[in-house]
């Protein structure tokens, strides 16, 4: 048996068949192009096994969805869904029920296993779903980071294009992946995550093109929580997604996992604000501990016009009327502060403070509540750990709670975004990055950031917003390698709710007027996003808008680019001049120009690791 869902403009099929010996696979075509073919579903509860003998209840009957939505922050403000929605219903051997839901966009398939019928709880012991891959290509993903007192946490090095099929030896792929095949460009990742589940990865072997799923590992969080999933039924799991693209460029627009998330649980958003952030610590690790260097940060987000300052870990040795000083005094200029907490608990080993004041809920409550009464804007919470059910309880309740006391909210040492952001729009970013932090921990990081900051458009940062903490001028463990015009470019290449501009005050104050500017008027939230060119590992070159202001921006990776016509009209007409910051004659130097805008843009010439940025000013 076999049964076709296609998309609300027939460019995307899923056919889903069930074989004679009772198992369910699904194939996947673009434009008439196979893309995944006898690819399985199914899954295993600790009570019923649904991987065969599966029988048919109810064929999927195919009906299209359209909503439209707004969002505070992110890639685009105005989002449309629209899909063909179908659900598939069968029993195990020993009659327990499985509907599978689908979602066929005309950019994506996505599916979940939901059991409808129940009582009691029960156990996930094994995710038989697997991605099988139609042809040779290539892949991104990233090699999960071990289970130790520093991970995971999402931040390894992305694979740069290796055949599909490579096998890691980590334990896992994390979400998401990106691989090309067949001449378009799938992500494979997860959204709909809940407290009832755990985040899931792709397994470190695949058989041929062939990736299955696997869940956390029994080490995660210091070994604390259960590695499986256990839920009263009735009982949803996650949506497994695959965005899919004709260009790598294409992909970066993507808002699949938005389309899939719950809505937003936030009637009155009129608190949250996206906005630019100064942060002492990457360029003086001391500074939370010192309130004068507090206070210069302050001065620089009041003097740039940025909107809030960062108070990094260990701002806990002052006393709390020091701290509100310092609210008062940041007031005073127009800015607000968020405040550094450890997630642990006892997830994580890390000893720095404060800690033990967001994992038991009666605390955090009381903590929250005291520092909004304090003025405060928001809160960073590190050291997560653990992608296992009681940890992404962990997570959810963290924003539950700081919605409540209207808290925005960062997460650090974190798991990627699944469409909280949409759910939650207070949670403004995330890390789960390999970021501007690993100038300071890794000394071959300014080497591989050339090509690394290239893949991260194409891979991380299509599921959500990316706290990488762009924008540093300076030097760290070894020289930069990446032009001074490729770092401003970060600033609009990389999407964050909250921009976390990481360099010290010097520096930034150091820079040409036209920088400068630049970093005083880009903005941290987006009404929309094009993808123009690149490729990962290679270059990027994409535009955003907020407002009737547009803006361009590319980053180039280990090889020399020559100057490019890049057609524009994607974009709309254009009036005025683009005010283009492009590389100059050195690492360090800048070259200005003013640009008539029209249906093209000349990209300038990158050399390794350069980048540009351009800003439409008005006539």
């Amino acid at each position: 048996m076999r049964w076709t869902v296609k998309s609300p403009e027939g460019s995307v099929e899923l056919d889903v068949s069930l074989d004679e010996r009772g198992r369910l696979f699904y194939d996947v075509r673009r434009h008439g192009v196979v893309l995944l073919e006898r690819s399985r579903l199914g899954i295993e509860r600790q009570d019923a096994s649904f991987h065969n003998g599966l029988a048919l209840v109810a064929e999927p009957a195919a009906e299209v969805r359209d909503e439209s939505y707004t969002a505070v922050h992110g890639k685009r403000s105005a989002l449309r869904e629209r899909s063909t929605a179908a659900t598939l219903s069968v029993r195990g051997r020993n009659g327990a029920p499985l509907d599978l839901d689908f979602r066929v966009f005309d950019d994506a398939v996505a599916f979940r296993y939901r059991f409808p019928q129940g009582s009691g709880a029960t156990t996930v012991t094994r995710e038989l779903t697997t991605f099988a891959f139609a042809a040779e290509g290539r892949a991104w993903s990233q090699p999960t980071s071990p289970s130790d007192g520093g991970g995971p946490a999402h931040e390894n090095l992305y694979t740069n294009g290796v055949p599909i099929g490579t096998p890691t030896e980590a334990r896992s792929y994390d979400l998401p992946s990106t691989f090309e095949v067949n001449g378009q460009w799938l992500l494979v990742s997860e959204a709909g995550l809940d407290a009832t589940f755990h985040g899931t990865r792709l397994g470190p072997t695949p058989v041929g093109r062939e990736y299955g799923m696997l869940g956390p590992d029994p080490d995660e969080g210091l070994g604390h929580g259960d590695a499986l999933a256990t839920s009263a039924l009735p009982w949803t799991l996650p949506w497994r997604f695959v965005a899919i693209a004709d260009t790598a460029a294409e992909l970066v627009e993507s808002t699949v996992v938005w389309h899939l998330a719950e809505p937003a649980k936030i009637k009155d958003t009129s608190w949250i604000r996206p906005g630019r952030v100064s942060w002492s610590w990457w360029s003086e690790n001391a500074s939370p501990r010192d309130l004068g260097a507090l206070r210069r940060f302050v001065d620089l987000a009041g003097e740039m016009g940025w909107e809030y300052s960062l108070v990094d870990a260990n701002w806990t040795v002052h006393a709390e009327e020091e701290i509100r000083d310092l609210v008062r005094y940041a007031a005073e200029r127009d800015v607000r502060l968020f405040l550094w907490y450890n997630s642990a608990g006892r997830n994580n080993p890390s000893t720095e403070g404060p800690r033990d004041l967001m994992h038991l809920p009666e605390v955090r409550r009381a903590e929250l509540t005291k520092i909004a009464g304090w003025g405060i804007a928001g809160i960073k919470v590190d050291f997560f750990h653990s992608d296992k059910q009681d940890g992404i309880a962990h997570y959810l309740g963290i924003l539950r709670d700081a919605a409540e006391a209207g808290l925005m909210v960062n997460f650090h040492g974190s798991t990627i975004p699944r469409g909280w952001e949409r759910t939650w729009p207070h949670l403004m970013t995330l890390e789960a990055v390999r970021g501007a932090e690993w100038y300071l921990f890794g000394p071959s990081f300014a080497e591989e950031a050339v090509w690394h900051n290239t893949v991260l458009p194409f891979t991380r940062n299509v599921i959500g917003p990316m706290d990488y903490t762009p924008v540093t001028f300076g030097d760290a463990l070894r020289p930069r390698l990446t032009t001074a015009a490729h770092e401003l470019a970060l600033a609009v290449v990389y999407e964050s709710g909250l921009l976390h501009f990481a360099d010290s005050p010097e520096s930034y104050r150091g820079q040409v007027a036209e920088v400068r500017e630049v970093l005083r008027a880009v903005p941290a939230a987006w009404e929309e996003t094009v993808g123009l060119a690149g490729e990962p590992g290679d270059h990027i070159v994409l535009a955003r808008r907020t407002g009737g202001t547009w803006w361009l921006a590319g980053i180039n990776g280990p090889a020399a680019r020559p100057p490019v016509e890049l057609g524009i009209g994607r974009l709309g007409p254009l009036r005025g001049t683009w005010r283009l910051v492009a590389d100059g004659a050195d690492r360090d130097a800048v070259a200005v120009s003013d640009v008539e805008a029209g249906e093209v843009f000349r990209v300038p010439a990158m050399p390794v690791g350069g980048g540009f940025n351009a800003r439409l000013l008005p006539e």
